[in-house]
């Protein structure tokens, strides 16, 4: 009895075991060198700058950044310090990655069994195992594999506060929080979704405020250091990054009858043409980014003035859509052809959001955890439609998606054995 209760309650190795597996196979074979020579190429020289200058920059080694928490640049670097800047370096950071989103897995798996049951987990983390989207980010330096494996473990720390009111858990939940703030400081206002999940887990408010002191004192503990630098570096109050606005100007060229130019280099051209001193690779970061504010929001207004039902219909349909419905595979590995991923990823959607809908609907006692999932999809889906809609942004969050699959199931098993209940009650008294 013991023995099978060991094997239930370890489901989990077996997923998280063919995940490393997968990710092994394809960073040996493919090699150290293999990147898509953007944000992963922009993380490494980071650390390689830290390391040689000690200098914590991202466009230049010369220049200090806020283009970024630096999470990613201390992971590198310390992996880097100790087997060197070669291709050693580089085999270790991709297995090191490798070995965070096998965390990451867990995590969801935790998170998931702890709402449902271990076979819906199971089937979420032998998704999570062979997402193809997942086997290439956690084989490069990006952001998405930390941010996922935090922010995994932060929700089922979460969980774990809305049945126990432990402090203990509160903590965790908020260190966990900032772990996942240090590689996507987007995450910030999701604090306001835990927030009301909390209450409708009808949280009692003298606790709530007491430990929601203690949780601001934490987050004020991990964030201080960066602040502090920003003050010494910078000579201004900066919270958390000073970049939005890129992201933010790149939104506006995704939809349809946005305004010209069609392309966010000739908007580039044209700040460096009324203020040529205003370059990211210098010492003027912040006043670029402030450049490239302006510059969004002023497309965002024309656009709005010129084809309002055209500019609603983007950020309220295409760009989710980029967001959700396309599928993130820069890099052909395995096999698998773009098509492929194409057609798959749109049914994935759509099988996950009807499958979170039957669980709202019939899993009883569960409705409550299905609805933070469904805030946290509509936060990070109204975020990136503001900003800039990219398919890689939905990998870490793949996991709460597809967990509406297995979960719907769920819920229509329950719905039948309440049918069936019914039935016999009826049967009973007749």
């Amino acid at each position: 009895m013991n023995r099978t209760l060991r094997l239930r309650n370890a489901l989990w190795i077996a997923p998280v075991l063919l995940a490393i597996l997968i990710r092994l196979v394809v960073i040996f074979y493919y090699g150290p060198y293999v990147s898509i020579h953007s944000d992963d190429a922009g993380y490494l020289r980071s650390a390689e700058w830290l390391l040689q200058s000690h200098i914590y920059a991202y466009y230049t080694p010369d220049a200090p950044t806020v283009h970024m928490l630096p999470g990613m640049t201390f992971i590198l670097a310390g992996v880097l310090a100790v087997f060197g800047q070669g291709a050693l370096g580089l085999y270790a950071g991709k297995i090191v990655f490798t070995l965070i989103g096998a965390f990451g897995i867990v995590g969801a798996y935790q998170s998931v069994a702890y709402v449902w049951n271990r076979y819906v987990a199971l089937a979420v983390a032998l998704f999570l195992a062979v997402y193809v989207p997942g086997i290439e980010t956690d084989t490069l330096f990006l952001t998405e594999t930390p941010f996922m494996a935090a922010f995994a473990w932060t929700v089922f720390w979460l969980l774990k506060v809305a049945d126990t009111h432990k402090l203990r858990h509160v903590v965790f939940a908020t260190l966990w929080f900032m772990v996942a703030m240090y590689f996507r400081p987007n995450l910030l206002l999701w604090a306001v979704v835990a927030l009301a999940y909390l209450l409708m887990k009808r949280y009692p408010w003298r606790k709530l405020v007491g430990q929601g002191v203690i949780a601001a004192a934490v987050v004020i503990a991990c964030i201080l250091p960066w602040w502090i630098r920003n003050f010494l570096v910078f000579h201004q109050f900066i919270a958390l990054t000073d970049d939005a606005a890129n992201p933010l100007l790149l939104g506006t060229f995704q939809g349809i009858h946005f305004p010209a130019p069609n392309n966010p280099t000739a908007v580039e051209h044209h700040i460096l043409d009324v203020h040529p001193n205003l370059r990211p690779q210098s010492m003027h970061e912040i006043p670029w980014f402030k450049a490239q504010e302006h510059a969004a929001m002023y497309r965002i207004r024309e656009w709005h003035r010129s084809f309002p039902q055209d500019f609603w219909r983007s950020y309220l349909w295409i760009k989710p859509g980029i967001l959700w419905t396309r599928a993130y595979f820069p890099i052909r590995m395995l096999g698998i052809l773009p098509s492929t991923m194409k057609a798959v990823q749109p049914v994935l959607l759509w099988a996950s959001l009807i499958g979170h809908g039957i669980a709202l609907l019939f899993a009883r006692g569960k409705r409550k955890e299905v609805l933070l999932v469904l805030l946290t999809l509509l936060y990070f889906t109204v975020l990136f439609a503001v900003f800039f809609a990219y398919e890689r942004y939905n990998v870490p969050l793949m996991w709460l998606m597809f967990s509406g699959v297995p979960s719907g199931v769920y819920g229509l098993i329950e719905a039948t054995k309440w049918l069936a209940g019914g039935r016999r009650r009826a049967g009973a008294r007749s």
